[in-house]
């Protein structure tokens, strides 16, 4: 059974179209976009407020039926099946709220069934669940959240929120480890823009997700968290160097978004290990800083591919193009008004007393 969702040629027609609206029009008929409806974020945004409100009014008319969560589900997945299927809208909102929500209820009434208590697979089913419903509607923010869940998952393992310790370690190198699959898949090209954006959401996030599990404890002042904060020091400049590298040679906003990001979270740990007066370190970092921007931008001057910091240089020739052409289509000067005529008298006083007469 073919999946219905646009194709690779429409949904990059359906890009274009949202990211310059003078191509909107001329998608929509000329049938580029395969006929699909799209719609602003602002539009998507609400259209996935109005989805979560139409599923709260369903479940509160089935609640007198025995299995409400499961009825609910497969009636709201049906729904948003219904209108992909058939009225063809692709990032709309609400197709989404009515998914996520449907399968979120599927996953709820199974788990009542099999009364499992273990928070580890209930929260990696939940993210699988998500993962799926963000692969079936090419939506990278699902599966973003789902990997993020499966690392919440790997903290959990042979523990539990309320009592013990969690993970975080072990969730840090997770992230880290996905991160930098996603870093590697990224320089393949790949048909689909959702595939793009998928990766780039797990370049961006995970690396600051990762340092946020190994950070998880900083505060507390610890020997033995000595060497986490400098293991996530050291992963925090390493993911820092590859990213601006990626960034720079491929071109992609991702990886220098990311970049940012690492730089913070070095920031941070390199505050905790440190035990400096807060203007020496504020000082130190300024001249890091400082000597990293000298750095790129003597790194950058000379590049002639992927992003440089030289300033494009015209030619002359064709400076005097343009000068031509500017006094080519300029206007012809109007000819000089005649002198208006004297008549009798003089110009002022009259009777010729300008001696003009």
């Amino acid at each position: 059974m073919k999946v219905a969702r646009p194709s690779a040629t429409e949904e990059r027609w359906l890009l274009l179209a949202s990211r310059y609206p003078a191509l909107r029009t001329a998608v929509e008929s000329t049938g580029l976009g395969g006929g699909w409806k799209t719609t602003t974020w602002l539009a998507r945004i609400l259209g996935f407020l109005l989805g979560l409100f139409a599923t709260t009014l369903l479940a509160g008319a089935l609640v007198v039926t025995p299995s409400p969560l499961l009825l609910g589900g497969l009636l709201w997945i049906l729904a948003a099946e219904w209108l992909v299927a058939k009225r063809r809208v692709f990032r709309s909102g609400i197709e989404e709220a009515l998914y996520l929500i449907g399968a979120g209820a599927l996953v709820v009434q199974l788990l009542i069934w099999t009364e499992q208590r273990n928070e580890a697979l209930i929260v990696a089913l939940c993210a699988t669940v998500v993962l799926l419903v963000g692969w079936r509607l090419l939506n990278p923010l699902f599966t973003t959240l789902a990997a993020a869940g499966y690392s919440i998952a790997i903290a959990l393992f042979e523990t539990s929120l309320l009592g013990g310790t969690l993970n975080s370690p072990q969730a840090g190198i997770g992230c880290m480890l996905m991160a930098v699959v996603a870093l590697f898949a990224g320089g393949r090209t790949w048909q689909r823009p959702a595939h793009d954006r998928m990766l780039d959401g797990l370049v961006i996030v995970m690396p600051w997700l990762g340092h946020g599990w190994l950070l998880l404890d900083s505060w507390v002042r610890h020997p033995a968290h000595a060497h986490r904060l400098g293991l996530a020091l050291a992963l925090a400049l390493a993911f820092f160097a590859a990213n601006v590298f990626a960034g720079v040679r491929r071109r992609q906003h991702a990886p220098l978004i990311g970049a940012l990001g690492n730089l913070a979270c070095a920031a941070y740990a390199l505050h905790k290990l440190l035990d400096w007066p807060a203007h020496w370190q504020l000082m130190a970092a300024g001249g890091l800083l400082l000597l990293a921007a000298i750095a790129f931008e003597l790194g950058l001057r000379n590049r002639r591919e992927g992003i440089t910091s030289s300033p494009i240089q015209e030619p002359a020739a064709l400076d005097l193009a343009q000068l031509a052409g500017a006094t080519s289509l300029a206007p012809a000067p109007a000819a000089a008004p005649q002198p208006a005529c004297q008549g009798q008298g003089g110009d002022f006083g009259g009777a010729g007393a300008s001696g003009r007469f």
